[in-house]
């Protein structure tokens, strides 16, 4: 089914204006960039007094869809679906855009669906201007993107699809969160918190439990479609927090690959994403699976390989420790991307062998539970992208 083609503006405000005649001794809701996930979900808010707060701050309503502007908030996908504030003014970060519909032309849960898509996002992200670090998607390029503009009521359907879509999706990530509580527990248990050390284990640089490298810069130019003769690269967008998703998948020919065994992956190697590590879910690094074809690893991506097979679980587990954040991030929140200097550097505690062993034991035996929980995500993960491709091209 074909749909007309609109532009943003046609059928929404951005960045609307706060109205003179609103009462300035009203309580309103303050949203800061960190109290929005990259799930669409409002973590936090903070009542506030709105003549206190109007100076400095994003203005919206509840029923606005907030889009953050900035790198690497915009790439993440920091998005928040319309009415989640208790009031029914709110402010937020300088760094939001707020995208208002036209009730009469636009649903706002299914134009939340549309700004949240990987499409949107990988335009948005070409279109960014400003310098290193500070990269914004400007509200032109939102005033002017063309949207598909079905009838509301299709819109309706659209989106409560896509809702439930996105509660499977979600519920999958809940339970894989809740076994990687467990194993924390488990280590915390064993080892003790790596920061204090409170067993007095001797600490040791990470190089001397595993090899560690980072990618080749495969020229995205030559890259290939897939086929028998060309080999899957491993890129930090494939990396995600406990999984790999290889639904944007790059492809190398074979017979370009003289020099660069040193860059194909095996099983147990631990992948680490170096750029925007750090997302809502977690940290975006994974051990990879057994069984699988030929992959190699790109710039920006780090590998390590244990020196035993018993070591892949604890240093995975110190990876994704407080104690590896707080070394690469000692005065910040998040970091834009990891060196491999810093990764290097990190030191673990290095516990006897036979400890070590134990705790591989224990993760071997939950791992195998979460594997399957894991296969669920990336399911759900490859349904709900289909379905919000499909839908947005009038196939759904």
């Amino acid at each position: 089914m074909s749909w007309p083609l609109v532009k943003l503006a046609e059928v929404a405000t951005i960045n609307p204006r706060l109205p003179k005649d609103v009462d300035e001794a009203q309580e309103v809701s303050f949203v800061a960039m960190a109290s929005a996930s990259e799930e669409g979900s409002l973590l936090a808010e903070e009542s506030r007094v709105l003549s206190e707060t109007r100076k400095g701050f994003t203005y919206f309503e509840k029923g606005d869809v907030l889009l953050a502007k900035i790198t690497p908030c915009f790439e993440n996908g920091k998005c928040l679906r319309p009415n989640q504030i208790r009031s029914q003014i709110g402010f937020g970060s300088t760094e939001f855009h707020v995208l208002r519909v036209d009730p009469e032309k636009l649903d706002s849960q299914y134009l939340f669906y549309m700004v949240w898509s990987d499409k949107f996002r990988w335009l948005g992200e070409s279109s960014m201007s400003g310098a290193a670090g500070q990269k914004r998607v400007s509200a032109d390029f939102l005033r002017g993107f063309e949207i598909p503009l079905p009838p509301l009521a299709e819109q309706e359907r659209i989106a409560a699809i896509l809702d439930k879509a996105d509660v499977i999706r979600r519920k999958r990530q809940q339970a894989i969160q809740l076994a990687d509580e467990f194993l924390r527990a488990v280590f915390l248990e064993m080892f003790g918190d790596p920061v204090t050390n409170p067993k007095g284990f001797k600490k040791v640089p990470i190089t001397d439990l595993a090899d560690v490298i980072t990618g080749f810069a495969f020229k995205s130019n030559e890259y290939v479609s897939d086929s028998p003769e060309a080999v899957r690269l491993c890129r930090g967008a494939n990396t995600l927090t406990g999984y790999f998703d290889w639904s944007d998948t790059a492809f190398w020919p074979k017979n370009k690959l003289e020099k660069l065994d040193s860059y194909f992956i095996q099983a147990g190697d631990i992948i680490l994403a170096m750029d925007r590590p750090w997302i809502s879910s977690g940290l975006k690094v994974c051990v990879f699976p057994e069984n699988q074809r030929e992959t190699y690893l790109v710039q920006r991506v780090a590998r390590l390989r244990p020196h035993r097979g018993a070591y892949t679980d604890y240093i995975y587990s110190c990876i994704k420790s407080q104690s590896f954040e707080k070394h690469c991030c000692p005065t910040e929140t998040t970091v834009p991307h990891i060196s491999p200097i810093e990764l290097k550097n990190f030191e673990v505690l290095f516990p006897n062998a036979e400890l070590i062993d134990k705790y591989h034991l224990v993760v071997s035996n939950i791992n195998r539970n979460l594997a399957r929980m894991v296969d669920g995500k990336c399911r759900s993960e490859d349904i709900f992208s289909a379905l919000s491709q499909r839908a947005f091209s009038g196939l759904l």
